[in-house]
Formats: structure tokens, sequence, C-alpha cells
């Protein structure tokens, strides 16, 4: 089998994507659009945490973390955007569990403490029933960065598997397409084990609790089929033959010698582009990629 992965370059229009030196220098319109995203966005979330405070009695610190963010970037500069698309999804995460009914959440607790632990998991949500769920948000998002010489050098020195080709141009934005595709995964598997650490210095593990990483993004720098290869080596120990990272991140691991304890019981990816006030696609149980010779 033959895999060839293709980046092709696209235009963003998100307020993040440019730089400016401070906020003096922003056209109204953006500072229009601004306040209009941020309004809606308090105003609709607002709205249905308030219809559910039976069951999500700490939602105000999440939504005061959204409007400080907005804070900062009027303060500052759009470069401070980040911060705002991170609070946003974990806002998005929320209300996707609260909407839940199969399990139905009979309650949802923002950062609650974890025993024997100084360090926090986003969302703990728990039913009638006694299952507990534990879910992690994070957003992939690489800061733009011109890697040309480093995919030069992953093929100079073999870092692709011998049926993987990875296809690039220098003139279409190669450098940062790799960047991207390089930083992603480094990222999954960062994240992956900043996880694992929570749940074993709360000694959370072995009581039957569920821990899920929602990893999110624009649907720009990473796709679903990404995680979907990192999912396949996290559960299985071993790298796809088709995974194009596979050689790299087995060297790094060990390298580093990293032991990954597999505690994680699921994967969610989340895609909402900048400015969306919902996700366009929320999929709570990301699976390896299908084999393509078999149904």
């Amino acid at each position: 089998m033959h895999a060839i992965i293709r980046r092709l370059l696209q235009k963003g229009k998100g307020i993040s994507q440019i730089a400016r030196p401070g906020p003096h220098d922003w056209p109204q319109d953006d500072i229009d659009w601004t306040n209009a995203y941020a309004n809606e966005v308090l105003t609709t979330f607002r709205g249905r945490f308030e219809s559910a405070s039976d069951r999500f009695k700490t939602w105000q610190p999440l939504l005061d973390r959204f409007s400080s963010a907005i804070e900062d970037v009027k303060a500052n500069s759009r470069s401070h955007f980040r911060a705002v698309d991170e609070t946003h999804n974990e806002l998005c995460i929320a209300d996707a569990l609260l909407e839940n009914r199969d399990p139905l959440f009979t309650c949802l607790e923002y950062e609650p403490a974890l025993p024997g632990c100084a360090k926090s998991i986003d969302f703990r949500a728990t039913t009638d029933a006694g299952v507990t769920v534990y879910v992690d948000v994070k957003t992939i998002k690489p800061l733009a960065k011109d890697r040309w010489e480093q995919f030069e050098r992953a093929h100079a020195e073999g870092w692709f598997p011998s049926n993987v080709s990875v296809i690039l141009s220098k003139e279409w934005l190669g450098g940062e397409l790799w960047h991207n595709m390089f930083a992603v995964r480094g990222r999954m598997l960062e994240y992956s084990l900043e996880l694992e650490q929570k749940i074993a210095e709360g000694n959370l593990s072995g009581n039957g609790s569920l821990f899920v990483l929602a990893l999110c993004g624009e649907g720009f720098h990473w796709h679903e089929d990404e995680l979907e290869d990192f999912v396949s080596y996290y559960y299985s120990g071993a790298h796809r033959g088709d995974d194009a990272f596979g050689n790299a991140e087995a060297r790094y691991v060990h390298e580093k010698n990293i032991a990954i304890a597999k505690t994680i019981s699921r994967f969610a990816c989340m895609r909402r582009p900048q400015g969306d006030i919902f996700p366009k696609r929320l999929n709570w149980n990301i699976q390896p990629p299908r084999h393509p010779h078999f149904a």
C-alpha cells in the first residue's frame, strides 16, 4: 500500500491569523466583529448553562474565563486570541456533555479538585447510576513556522516508512504545512501523557471512571484521520505501516524512555472553525483507521 499525503494551501480568515502591533491599529470592522462575537458567545452559553444550572453549578467561572480572554485581546492584540479559542472550545464541550442523553449526566463540574493532586482535569461528569467521566480539553493550533529544513532532513534521515510518501512544495507553504503536521502529532502525545500523569497523581484509575481526552481544532491545521493514526498507536503500542509519523514517534519514545500507561478511555475530536459559535463536528469516540482491504 502506498499512502500519499498532500496538503494544499488554503486561505483562512480567522482573526488571529494576522498579527497586529497593538489594539489601536485594529480596523474598526475587526473591533466590531470581536465585540459582536464575544457578545453572542456569552449570551448563548449563559442562557444554556443557566437552564441547566441544577446540573452545572460551576459554569460561571468558565464564562468568566472567556470574558477575561476577550478583554486580554482587546487590551493587547490579536496574537492573544489563542486563549479565547481554547476557552470557547471548553464551553462547547461543557454544552455537549449537558446535551448528552445516553448517559444523562446529572452533575457536571468544571475543574473539580482531584484527591492528592494539585492539578485539575477540565470536567467531571457523573450520572445517577454512579458513572463518572473525566474530560480534559485541549486545543491544537500550531503557531505559524517555516520548518522546510526539518522536512528535508526527515527525508534524508529516513523518518518515513518506505511505503509512505509525504509530498509538499516549498513554494506552496510546504515548510509551514510540514510544521503543522509534525507539531500536531507531537501535541497528541504530549497531551496524552499529561492526562495520564493527572490520572496517576490523583489515583483515579481502577475505580471504574472513564477518561476522555478531547482534542479540538479548526479543521485547517489538522484533520480527524491524523488523530485516528495516533489512537491506533496509543492502544496497540505499534505503529501502522502507513503511519507517516510512526518511525519518528517510535524513535522519540525510545530515546526519551517514555512509557504509555494507556489509561485514557477515549479520544474525542472536535472541529470548530474560529468565529463559529458551535462545533461543526464532535466525535466522542475516535477509532483507529480501518484496513483498506477489509470492510
